[in-house]
């Protein structure tokens, strides 16, 4: 009777000591379960605060299908900062918040942010102020109200720029008006290599404002202060200027850069007492009065601003009445 009491106790302490194992072992694996479950919330708050830092910034539609971050999409979609587009065979209009416009044609790619748009290929169209497209380092801006400016990225560093129903200004990397397009106009912009040592040319009429040499140049009708020898035998005549940017500000106001000249050449002689009066509206308009009276192509002329090289040209991309892939019936942004 002893021996079979001894042998029911041994068993009872033995099963007993397994439930304790095995509660100890859930205890456990309930840990790594709630520390698990913890971590998962974690993750949900951060992924939650990351869209709550991001609001949407507008909307894209289009008459057919489009790629947005690499996702087709049809008709529409909400656009976050940063979002890539990229259009088929139809064109798409973005609205953004502030009353913002802009256009993409078919076949083009671009990165769209609250501030700016940035062209990665083919031909984006802004018909706002207060926003500004990039392509290939340039800024591109509406001057005023109602104005349209359209960029066409026709290179890895060839920019064309047409300005439509006003004016459009363009300005390099570091945000120097390098280029001001009259409605109607067109250009093409090449961004030159090691641009911070490339050197300043321009053509216009030499003229003097507020007892300053200036310099408005035919092809970017960018109004230019000069310094230099030389200069006050060509006051009044069409002249050809090559120089560096002066690390000084220009102090004539309106001027975007003060170029040292390091050389000058007399291309047309003029009438230096109009010219050196007129100012700097007077130095522009006689500029293109001399141009076209020495048969002058502006097309054909090339001036090298900001480290960027510009030329006029006579494309259809300012000409055009619609971009490619944007038919009759045009897309509503409203739901």
């Amino acid at each position: 009777m002893l021996l079979q009491a001894a042998g029911r106790g041994k068993l009872f302490w033995r099963l007993f000591g397994r439930w304790l194992h095995l509660i100890r072992k859930e205890i456990v694996r309930m840990s790594r379960f709630a520390r698990r479950a913890s971590l998962g919330l974690l993750w949900l708050c951060a992924l939650s605060s990351s869209f709550a830092a991001s609001p949407a910034i507008g909307l894209v539609v289009a008459n057919g299908s489009f790629q947005l971050d690499h996702s087709r999409v049809w008709a529409s979609a909400t656009l976050f900062d940063g979002n890539v587009i990229e259009t088929n065979v139809s064109s798409s209009q973005l609205q953004l918040n502030k009353g913002v416009t802009l256009r993409l044609a078919a076949e083009t790619r671009a990165r769209v942010y609250e501030s700016r748009l940035v062209l990665e290929k083919g031909i984006g169209q802004l018909e706002s102020t207060n926003y500004r497209i990039e392509a290939a380092s340039l800024r591109v801006e509406a001057d005023k109200p109602g104005a349209t400016a359209r960029v066409q990225l026709a290179g890895p560093k060839r920019v064309v720029v047409a300005a439509r129903d006003g004016s459009v200004r363009v300005s390099n990397a570091d945000g120097v008006l390098i280029a001001r397009l009259d409605s109607g106009r067109e250009m093409t912009f090449e961004p030159q290599e090691n641009a911070g040592a490339t050197v300043t040319k321009v053509s216009g009429i030499l003229a003097l404002k507020d007892g300053k040499f200036i310099v408005v140049d035919r092809v970017t009708n960018v109004t230019m202060q000069v310094q230099g020898a030389g200069l006050e035998a060509e006051v009044g005549n069409l002249v050809e200027i090559t120089g560096t940017v002066d690390s000084n500000a220009p102090t004539v106001a309106g001027a975007s850069q003060l170029i040292d000249v390091t050389s000058i050449k007399r291309l047309t002689k003029g009438a230096r007492p109009a010219a050196a009066a007129a100012g700097a509206a007077g130095a522009a308009g006689a500029g293109a009065a001399a141009a076209a009276a020495g048969g002058l192509s502006t097309g054909a002329i090339v001036a090298i601003v900001g480290g960027v090289a510009a030329a006029g040209t006579l494309g259809g991309l300012a000409a055009a009445d619609a971009l490619p892939g944007q038919g009759g019936s045009q897309p509503s942004t409203s739901r």
